[in-house]
């Protein structure tokens, strides 16, 4: 005889109360006397009773969960940020799945389409920068909150979170400028990606101010895809320049970690031979024997806004776009020398 599935009818005998009470204790949103909630709740936990959510959602037109994109689950970074929007969303009963890219254009547009497919209430997207079109179709009837990195195509309606980018950069170029650095070598993302762009324009800005005005032409400059392996490759690259820069800025954590490694390959003394600095912050940065100077900001915070933002928007996602741009904050290491 095969095994009898619970019901909430089940449960309703069990605990003598109707039905409707016992789903208005699992919605939670009726007003239930705290011993009948109470009874209701340890006679589901003892009987091991589990709520049909899929029925539940067609009946409220909602899945009670949340997706979120991101370009890369490894990094630290983007953990944090999934951490909050979590801690933001589960008192108000929504579940966050998480999906990572890992950057691919195709990746991204495949789990765009399963959450789809899964009826999600919302998206928060930290985008690869290639499927705009998509996005803004889904975007027409599904609440968006977008984090460190913006569309390139206009026409997007929701929220926008990530740190001040031109202003930690800026920060980090004239703090080598500071100490005498003119050829610093530039560690890029990807150009497509909003979020690369506005670290160009802050390196150009304290640029500038000491006369290097043409960007396009300016030699030292790697252009890389945020990973490690940008990072390590972009060293290996030191040898071609025949004025060999005497700083290395590289635009995100992960990249820096991949730079410090290869120059360890090299034994490339820091800073004594060459100065490094970094933008993001690094995990545990003050346990490091060699610590870069770099732009932080905390990560926390911007989940923390965009989870505050997206329940917002499945209430009511006629609001006005809304942006929420933390100012990171500059940590020297010892790392930089002055020249």
């Amino acid at each position: 005889m095969g095994k009898q599935t619970l019901t909430i009818k089940d449960v309703a005998e069990a605990c003598g109360v109707s039905i409707a009470t016992v789903s208005r204790v699992l919605n939670d949103n009726y007003y239930v006397t705290p011993d009948i909630k109470n009874r209701v709740l340890d006679t589901v936990n003892r009987m091991g009773y589990i709520p049909n959510s899929a029925a539940r959602g067609l009946k409220l037109n909602t899945s009670g969960i949340i997706g979120y994109i991101t370009s890369d689950i490894s990094n630290g970074y983007h953990i944090m940020i999934a951490k909050a929007v979590e801690d933001m969303i589960r008192p108000a009963n929504y579940n966050l799945v998480v999906c990572s890219t890992g950057n691919n254009a195709e990746a991204e547009r495949q789990y765009l389409k399963l959450l789809v497919g899964k009826n999600v209430d919302a998206l928060v997207l930290n985008t690869c920068g290639e499927n705009d079109k998509f996005i803004l179709k889904l975007n027409q009837t599904l609440p968006m909150v977008l984090v460190n990195r913006r569309l390139n195509t206009p026409g997007f309606h929701g929220d926008f979170a990530d740190c001040n980018n031109v202003l930690g950069m800026y920060l980090l170029t004239r703090e080598l400028i500071d100490h005498g650095h003119r050829r610093i070598y530039l560690i890029e993302g990807p150009e497509r990606l909003s979020n690369t762009a506005e670290r160009l324009e802050g390196f150009s800005k304290a640029m500038e101010e000491i006369g290097m005005t043409e960007i396009n032409s300016y030699p030292y400059r790697y252009h890389g895809d945020y990973s490690l392996e940008s990072g390590i490759d972009a060293i290996r690259k030191l040898a071609s320049f025949s004025e060999p820069p005497t700083a290395i800025l590289a635009t995100n954590n992960t990249m820096t970690i991949g730079a410090l490694k290869a120059l360890k390959q090299l034994n490339l003394r820091i800073p004594e031979e060459i100065s490094i600095a970094g933008f993001n912050g690094i995990d545990h940065l003050e346990l490091m024997e060699t610590r870069p100077t770099v732009a932080d900001y905390d990560p926390y915070k911007i989940g923390k806004a965009a989870g505050k933002a997206i329940l917002e928007r499945i209430k009511d996602n006629s609001i006005d776009n809304r942006e929420y741009i933390f100012s990171p904050s500059l940590i020297r290491g010892n790392a930089v020398a002055s020249v």
